[in-house]
């Protein structure tokens, strides 16, 4: 797995290259022409460095920022907007039991790796069967308000207001509210195994 995160690294930094080069050579007014001939390098290898699947030399790169001015960080690091993802209310993902007594909002990024976040409303008397998570992946189920329950692996285990429980995600699990008067909120996260 250390090499898929190696790759996966370096293809970010690919990425903040290519924006954060087009961007520095644009403020400063200049052609990729004039950037290349700065650099020494040819105008093509700057265009490709341009493109997210480029791979130039580290040659290149360096030559590039001498003459940009910059440190290699500056052209390597990426800017915050590609640093982070934000989820706007618009783009929850909600699923609701056919009895709508357990609702669950997928409130992390369709598209992250290794972790799903969900707030969950769990209404009175809620019996809601969990779906299981592929083998070695873990839940953390925290209950912020109301005391819910939780069946993992035929053991019913109480989980109070500001408890969390963790357990193997792959094991069979039940959600339940047992008050007949009162909601339980709640938020479960769950980690995927990495290999």
């Amino acid at each position: 797995m250390l090499e898929y995160q190696n790759i996966s690294y370096m293809i970010k930094k690919m990425e903040a290259l290519a924006y954060n080069l087009k961007r520095i050579r644009k403020s400063q007014n200049l052609t990729q022409s004039d950037l290349a001939e700065m650099a020494g390098i040819p105008r093509a290898s700057l265009a490709s460095m341009e493109k997210v699947n480029s791979n130039p030399g580290v040659e290149s790169v360096v030559g590039v920022a001498k003459a940009l001015g910059v440190t290699l960080d500056e052209l390597l690091t990426p800017t915050p907007e590609m640093r982070y993802y934000k989820v706007t209310a618009k783009d929850v993902q909600e699923y609701r039991s056919k009895d709508g007594n357990f609702l669950s909002r997928l409130v992390s990024p369709i598209a992250s790796k290794g972790t799903q976040i969900q707030d969950i409303t769990m209404r009175p008397n809620c019996h809601s069967i969990g779906r299981p998570h592929p083998m070695g992946s873990y839940e953390y189920f925290y209950a912020y308000k109301g005391n819910a329950q939780i069946i993992v692996a035929g053991d019913l285990i109480d989980v109070e207001a500001g408890s969390l429980l963790q357990f193997p995600g792959h094991f069979k699990h039940v959600y339940i509210n047992p008050s007949p008067d009162n909601p339980i909120y709640a938020v479960s996260v769950v980690v995927f195994d990495p290999g």
